[in-house]
């Protein structure tokens, strides 16, 4: 006799959740719980107040589709259309680098230097509370980090540059969603080729999540990653450092005195990175800092004040 259990809530996820694990999928209970919530259109907590609930036959064709999509080796938060960075909704997909937790360490070194916390959300009259706090932002992508900063550091007026068309448009979407767009700046260009065309002024902080992965690293990397996300957002070079050291050389220029440079990089490359950033002149401070995992993540400098401005 065929099953006639019903397919609730707590049964569909209980069954994507094994399924995903025989498909090595990593944290298959979260992806399992973000696709159906996203099918039912609801948050994920509302799983847990509808448990028992049998899914409706078409709500369960959507799940069933996006599961073996997701089987396939399709990223998650492409197929929804979306994921979350610093407690913010943010669009995401194809051509455009799905953000990364890790990069919140940037958004919040930055929030630490203005006096913000995290969990606080910033109150309406903050925004006139201190002086204006200028920031660029390379490699923007959907304009997680710039939207973000945005969003947290109301007083703060962005100008972000991508090198990617559709990264832009998802970015300056996002920026919409979250009422910034009249804060953010968005450039299309390579680094500060893009900056140079359009005048921008020095900046209080210049952040960057830069492509850091090596040539020979690419192939390593899970095929869901190597098969749907923009490669020209990942890999920089032979060394993998390449476009970091172009950020580090060309920081003195666009900050201002005393003005903060923050950049992501791979685990592993700190003493490298600490290295290319100690003969660059004008820049002082140098640090490299450790996400949670204990891994190399930020490169943290200021420029000198008065310094000067060239490669030594």
């Amino acid at each position: 006799m065929p099953d006639e259990t019903p397919w609730t809530v707590g049964r569909l996820l209980e069954w994507t959740q094994k399924f995903f694990e025989k498909k090595g999928i990593a944290q298959p209970r979260l992806e399992a719980e973000i696709l159906l919530a996203h099918a039912l259109g609801t948050e994920r907590i509302g799983l847990y107040l509808a448990y028992e609930r049998e899914v409706e036959a078409d709500a369960r064709a959507r799940f069933r589709e996006w599961v073996q999509r997701r089987a396939e080796g399709e990223p998650t938060r492409y197929l929804v259309g979306g994921c979350e960075f610093m407690s913010l909704a943010f669009k995401v997909g194809p051509g455009c680098l799905i953000p990364r937790p890790e990069t919140e360490l940037v958004v919040e070194e930055v929030m630490a230097r203005c006096g913000r916390t995290r969990g606080r959300a910033p109150a309406a009259e903050d925004a006139s509370a201190g002086a204006a706090v200028a920031v660029i932002d390379l490699c923007t992508g959907c304009g997680c980090v710039a939207v973000s900063v945005a969003v947290h550091v109301p007083e703060s007026r962005v100008v972000a540059a991508d090198v990617s068309a559709p990264a832009l448009a998802m970015a300056r979407a996002n920026a919409a969603a979250h009422s910034v767009a009249d804060r953010v700046t968005f450039l299309e260009g390579d680094l500060y080729e893009a900056l140079e065309a359009a005048d921008a002024a020095p900046a209080d902080f210049l952040l960057a999540n830069p492509p850091y992965v090596a040539e020979a690293e690419w192939k390593m990397l899970q095929p869901e990653i190597r098969n749907h996300e923009p490669r020209e957002a990942l890999v920089a070079g032979p060394e993998g450092t390449e476009v970091i050291e172009r950020i580090v050389q060309g920081a003195p220029a666009h900050l201002k005195p005393e003005g903060t440079l923050v950049v992501e990089i791979g685990a592993g490359q700190g003493p490298a990175v600490q290295d290319m950033a100690a003969r660059v002149r004008g820049l002082e401070g140098i640090e490299i800092r450790k996400d949670y995992a204990g891994h190399d993540r930020m490169l943290v400098a200021r420029r000198a004040s008065g310094g000067e401005n060239q490669d030594g």
